[in-house]
């Protein structure tokens, strides 16, 4: 019964607010952009953001969970559901403060035993009614964990795989920088797609957590917004499109929100780095010989005979070949842990 009573308030809650130029958004974050391999991750869901013109971290109310789900996307493009992992953080006693799930949200987790880019999404669909007009919304909420052996932003900083799309069926906000070791004063970019494809002279907000400063920009034709990263703070990148797509006696029209949370580091503190270190290859975290492994012109090279072991059998390239070219062409990921603390160079691959 108290359940029932939470669910009838709540969901009363949702469709007061369902008018279309009051629409809440959700997002979702991490408690840590960097964590070591094997250990812990926490995705905090959040949902609100509705006063002052969605420049907000305010919470309002909370996801529905019967028309939700989170996935984290590992490094090598595996979408693991961790739906069963979440767990409130309010209390569950019935007052009229614990019904309303103001304050409070839901959190799931995961652990990773592969070092690399982390994508986590939380994907929802619902059609929510005002009256007698009718709105199906689908959302992608986006976060980003860098899973690595020696956790810090430097050994982390080149991870490339982040720019994977991981919600084509929906719109979706892709970064094309690195979100889990950004710094101060850097310019980066932002891609707004919707089913895959760019969508351009779209709004887009980002949103700084410590002070609800937002900003506001237009998409350029490649879906693209551009900016500079601010101080250390958590930062919300949100954008809503609205299309006429109904289905008869159930919606009128489509909103498609997306919104993706990322950290700017401080950078303050720099590891020693030694370059000369002979790089460590792994394939699906097991470390391999590095056959014929050789640095050209700053690019690493390996043999063919490494390829044909332990990419593709059907390689059939000869001598040294482009590592990154190589493997990504046959249908593999390759990450690159930067040489810091003394730790040699790693080349993670996965298939």
């Amino acid at each position: 019964m108290k359940k029932l009573l939470s669910s009838i308030v709540l969901s009363a809650t949702i469709l007061s607010a369902a008018v279309p130029a009051l629409a809440h958004d959700g997002w979702s974050q991490t408690n840590a952009p960097i964590i070591g391999v094997g250990e812990n991750s926490y995705v905090e869901l959040l949902f609100g953001n509705h006063s002052n013109h969605h420049a907000s971290y305010r919470i309002d109310s909370n996801w529905n969970l019967d028309n939700s789900k989170v996935y984290v996307t590992l490094p090598n493009g595996t979408k693991a559901d961790i739906s069963s992992t979440l767990f409130y953080t309010g209390e569950e006693i019935d007052t009229p403060e614990s019904r309303l799930k103001v304050n409070n949200y839901h959190v799931a987790s995961f652990a990773s035993q592969m070092a690399g880019a982390h994508i986590i999404s939380v994907e929802g669909d619902m059609v929510f009614k005002h009256g007698d007009v009718a709105s199906r919304t689908l959302r992608s909420a986006k976060s980003f964990v860098a899973v690595s052996d020696l956790p810090s932003a430097q050994r982390v900083a080149h991870l490339g795989g982040f720019k994977r799309q991981v919600t084509t069926d929906r719109a979706e906000l892709v970064p094309q920088f690195n979100p889990a070791a950004l710094v101060s004063g850097k310019e980066v970019s932002v891609q707004l797609l919707l089913k895959g494809q760019p969508v351009s002279d779209a709004e887009v907000s980002l949103i700084q957590r410590s002070n609800s400063e937002g900003k506001t920009f237009k998409t350029d034709a490649n879906g693209i917004i551009t900016f500079t990263a601010g101080p250390a703070d958590y930062y919300l990148v949100r954008s809503k499109i609205e299309k006429a797509e109904k289905s008869e006696g159930q919606y009128d029209k489509t909103y498609y929100e997306a919104t993706m949370t990322f950290h700017v580091q401080n950078g303050s503190y720099v590891l020693p780095v030694n370059g000369q270190l002979q790089p460590i290859v792994k394939v699906e975290g097991r470390q391999v010989a590095g056959q014929g492994l050789a640095n050209r012109n700053g690019s690493l090279h390996v043999s063919s005979d490494f390829i044909r072991q332990y990419i593709d059998a059907s390689f059939t390239g000869q001598g040294l070949v482009p590592l990154r070219s190589t493997v990504e062409a046959n249908g593999a990921s390759v990450e690159w842990f930067a040489p810091v603390g003394g730790m040699a160079p790693v080349v993670s691959i996965y298939k």
